[in-house]
């Protein structure tokens, strides 16, 4: 039997936080911390939020996350998806409704919003999280879905550029100018695959045992391209790095394409979308799943994240300096 680890007194605890507490341990297999918000983080909600819903800071599953037990049920599934867009910007956490006693049509257009919610003894819906509808840990599904490019950008910046142990999630948001909730989703899709460990109670440290030639072997299997889609544009693309065979030349002996490669952020393609196309320009564009920007040098997109948007290329050239690439990379050899 698993201790409930509630940090509230009992007098003021209502039944509904009492069952979400017991619930939320008995399916995670994992204590979970309860407290009242204080008055200092109440402070900085809109009065639309204190006046309708009881406030609590709570860690679920080793993240902390805003609990919000909702006081009345005439909220729609449209007003809910609101204020918890509301309090995840305000609190930079992930913010869940407590509620009891709904209908299943309700729920359905909740699940639809992607609102976080958990009915105790019922179901437990937090996408945020990775938390499936009635299924806390979900591994099957889990072990299908693809690695997400926060969580590979994190990898390959550790494996190339610096040690990211004992930072928090919200400094590694910060590092990867990435949103928090991002960034929670990237290290709990790590830990559940057992790549990372996360230290602490309330800011969780990031711990990555591995490293070197350890590391890249195990997260290779896991790893996909970089690039999303690849599109072309008449503009100069100035510092954006040189990526594909463009950037191959840059690391090999092999002569590069007629037309130059670059790598850019997809925020970079969404706010240029208007003069890109996807057939004819003078420069070939990689719009990256995680921006180039953060792991590139000397103007060139990293050799790892090259290796991954190359190495299905059917050209031998490609693959025999590809190889090469990642012979040479020393600290691989460590």
């Amino acid at each position: 039997m698993h201790k409930i680890n509630v940090v509230l007194k009992c007098a003021i605890m209502s039944k509904l936080t009492e069952r979400i507490a017991n619930y939320c341990c008995k399916t995670s297999g994992q204590d979970i911390s309860i407290s009242p918000m204080s008055k200092q983080l109440l402070s900085r909600l809109p009065l639309v939020i204190t006046g309708s819903y009881a406030c609590y800071e709570a860690v679920l599953m080793d993240i902390p996350v805003v609990l919000l037990e909702v006081l009345h049920d005439d909220y729609t599934p449209g007003q809910l998806q609101k204020h918890q867009q509301i309090v995840t910007r305000i609190m930079q956490r992930h913010t869940i409704f407590g509620m009891d006693n709904v209908a299943s049509y309700h729920i359905s257009r909740m699940v639809q919003a992607r609102v976080n919610f958990i009915i105790p003894d019922k179901q437990m819906y937090v996408p945020s999280l990775l938390v499936n509808l009635r299924e806390v840990k979900d591994t099957r599904r889990l072990d299908r879905e693809v690695m997400p490019g926060a969580a590979q950008c994190l990898l390959l910046y550790h494996l190339q550029r610096a040690s990211l142990n004992d930072l928090t999630t919200a400094e590694l948001a910060d590092k990867f100018n990435t949103s928090y909730a991002s960034m929670s989703r990237a290290l709990r899709w790590l830990q559940i695959k057992e790549l990372v460990q996360l230290d602490g109670v309330k800011e969780k440290a990031l711990h990555i045992a591995a490293s070197g030639m350890e590391l890249w072997k195990t997260v290779l299997p896991l790893m996909l391209s970089p690039v999303e889609r690849t599109l072309y544009t008449d503009l100069s693309l100035g510092d954006m790095p040189y990526a594909g065979e463009t950037a191959l030349e840059k690391y090999t002996m092999m002569a590069g394409p007629e037309i130059p490669c670059k790598a850019v952020a997809k925020s970079w393609a969404t706010d240029h979308k208007d003069l890109l196309n996807k057939n004819y320009g003078d420069n070939m564009v990689e719009v990256w799943r995680y921006d180039p920007a953060l792991l590139a040098e000397n103007n060139v997109v990293d050799p790892l994240s090259l290796y991954l948007s190359l190495q299905t290329s059917e050209d031998e050239r490609v693959k025999i300096e590809l190889n090469r690439i990642i012979e040479n990379i020393k600290w691989l050899k460590d």
